[in-house]
């Protein structure tokens, strides 16, 4: 393994924390700092004194008021019957499962008056903290109402929250942003634009394809052929098959006939894929809509639909086959183009990989000694590395929520290779799936970075986030220097094979991300200081370079497909938006007509096949008509 690698595999990277003017000890009363540090103390180590306790002298009163232990307890660890370390303001367990934590009123009737006073006030002081100006009177409201209710003894209705919500960085929101007025309000439900039914019917076109030949009996000169193009065109993106126990799969299948259980639905998939893989920058049709009636998608859905028969059989079973299966369903379904159906299967495939021993379970020292041992536990590392992977792409662009998945944060450790010494096209898509990995933990690192520092979609503290977006460039220019020379950027991206093409995709949304706030409070508000104007400036001009740079890719079909046409449609809308408004007129960058009419050419070829870029199609022509429906935005 060579030094750009172990680098790349060892990187420091730090957390940045949030900017946000949290109360801190020094902003309390002189009278009360004392007690705040010695609280945060505990919070800060509750996990692993939990149990502790801690002998206070006795108040005045005892003697007279008889104390008895109050119920803290809040209302999910209640109802489960479980102790509650009182965190807050969540306690671990909610903070956990992402539930919001409720405190139920804690009986004070055994407090004596002075005890009474002192937690008032203090009560008092929290709220003073908690409450931010203008909340107050809409808080007194709701105590009122929840007063007047009647009260409900059955399960308590939680208000589940699943994680940050990243729909900050999508189409929908930029749609949202006040330069334009409102305009697309109707068309911001991004899932009834996936979910209509035969996008192509408007077009004397449509998606449904005969059932073809039904697969009973494999050709094993074929299904060879189909591997093949599988492995040169769909695995190179994600190594984590064991290469020869698939093949031992294929020809038992082709041999012995093909049977219900997980190994002849994983070749029935691979099938699948082999017989739709594209060669990157080959021929192409003139509309995507013409590929899905080819002889190629035909044979393709006969297998895809004869591995869905026998997806019940994974169901009974949860090892890294069975991961595998749901995974390259998915894999199939949004090389399709449909990302609905291909998180689900994201999902299941995740779901399956949180039952592997990695990452909870080390391996023992007996087990690294056995070689059989150590590729099992290398296949569940990268299944379990790219079940998160994908399954968080497609999440964030359909603004879904993550259940059990919603954090971001990945295992400190990499994969480990299959084997120590891998043939040269085996060790090349090695290291590219250790380098996406790499830039994924930045993108992740980011998109919290930007949650952390909004407020309901504004970012207010921007001028403080120019040294953190600082910190970013210097990760993501530290990540480009550790990368092995096969895969660095510095080269002509007219050589770009597919592998580099879809890395500089994926450094292009980290930049555009990094710069997002900066457009959008420049755009939308006004703000104009020499640091800002210095990320907007850039931001805009990464939007053009976004579209330029994807341009060889805009007609290629592959399973990341759908998330190109995403963020450049994302890039052309932020740049029609800088355009629409007063603010940042002398901001936009050289060429960027010339790259929405890019964008848009990229939306034709696909239109037929796909509702939303379609309706994106539709928006970014009006836009660039000249329809403004009066002067420029002015956020003054």
């Amino acid at each position: 393994m060579n030094d750009s690698l172990q680098h790349l595999l060892h990187a420091v990277e730090p957390e940045f924390p949030s900017l946000g003017a949290l109360p801190t000890p020094q902003n309390l009363p002189e009278d009360l700092r004392r007690d705040s540090s010695q609280e945060n103390h505990n919070d800060d180590n509750s996990s692993s004194h939990a149990t502790a306790s801690r002998k206070r002298p006795a108040p005045r009163g005892t003697a007279a008021y008889p104390r008895k232990r109050a119920n803290k307890a809040c209302q999910v660890c209640r109802a489960r019957r479980t102790k509650c370390d009182n965190k807050k303001p969540s306690c671990s367990f909610c903070e956990k499962v992402g539930a919001k934590c409720i405190t139920s009123p804690t009986d004070l009737s055994s407090f004596d008056p002075a005890s009474l006073a002192i937690l008032e006030k203090l009560d008092r002081l929290e709220q003073l903290i908690r409450t931010k100006p203008g909340e107050e009177e809409l808080n007194r409201a709701a105590a009122l109402e929840q007063e007047t209710s009647p009260i409900e003894y059955g399960s308590p209705v939680s208000n589940l929250s699943y994680g940050p919500d990243f729909s900050m960085v999508t189409i929908e929101t930029v749609l949202s942003w006040p330069v334009f007025r409102n305009r697309f309000d109707s068309r911001l439900d991004l899932k009834a634009l996936l979910n209509r039914s035969d996008p192509s019917a408007a077009h004397g076109r449509s998606l449904a394809v005969d059932p073809g030949p039904f697969v009973e009996n494999l050709d094993l000169g074929g299904c060879n052929r189909l591997l093949d193009s599988f492995l040169e065109r769909v695995h190179i993106a994600n190594p984590i098959l064991d290469v020869p126990l698939v093949r031992r799969f294929v020809h038992q299948a082709c041999v012995s006939g093909i049977g219900w259980d997980t190994p002849s639905c994983l070749v029935l998939l691979l099938c699948a894929l082999g017989s739709i893989a594209e060669a990157f920058q080959g021929r192409y049709e003139a509309k995507s809509i013409l590929a899905r009636t080819s002889p190629a998608f035909v044979l393709a859905n006969s297998y895809f639909e004869a591995a869905e028969k026998r997806m019940g059989c994974l169901m009974h079973k949860g090892g890294v086959l069975e991961a595998q299966c749901f995974f390259y369903a998915g894999v199939y379904l949004m090389t399709l183009q449909q990302p609905m159906k291909a998180w689900r299967f994201f999902v299941q495939a995740a779901a399956t990989s949180q039952g592997f021993d990695f990452p909870r379970k080390p391996l023992s020292p007996e087990a690294m000694t056995s070689p059989e041992a150590r590729r099992e536990r290398a296949s569940q590392e990268s299944m379990y590395w790219t079940c998160l992977k994908s399954e968080l792409e497609v999440r964030i662009e359909l603004s879904l929520p993550g259940f059990g998945l919603q954090d971001l944060s990945y295992p400190t450790s990499f994969p480990s290779p299959p084997s120590e010494h891998l043939e040269q096209g085996a060790a090349r898509a090695w290291y590219y799936y250790l380098a996406e990995i790499a830039l994924r933990r930045l993108a992740n690192r980011i998109l919290h970075h930007l949650f952390r520092n909004q407020e309901e979609g504004r970012f207010f503290r921007i001028k403080q986030m120019v040294d953190s977006t600082a910190a970013f460039e210097s990760q993501a220019a530290d990540w480009m220097a550790s990368l092995p020379q096969m895969f660095s950027l510095a080269t002509p991206e007219k050589d770009d094979d597919m592998l580099k093409f879809v890395l500089r995709g994926h450094l292009l949304d980290c930049y555009e991300w990094m710069y997002f706030p900066f457009m959008a409070e420049t755009i939308n508000h006004g703000q104009r200081d020499p640091s800002v104007d210095e990320y907007a400036r850039k931001g805009l001009q990464m939007s053009v370079d976004r579209i330029r740079k994807n341009q060889p890719g805009f007609n290629h079909r592959h399973h990341g497909t759908w998330l190109m046409l995403r963020s450049c449609t994302r890039s052309a809308l932020i740049l029609l938006a800088a355009s629409h408004s007063r603010e940042a007129q002398d901001l936009m960058p050289e060429g960027w007509q010339e790259a929405v009419k890019s964008a848009m050419d990229m939306l034709r070829f696909w239109e037929e096949e796909v509702s939303d870029a379609r309706d994106r199609l539709h928006i970014i022509t009006e836009l660039m008509g000249g329809d403004t429906r009066g002067p420029p935005y002015s956020s003054s």
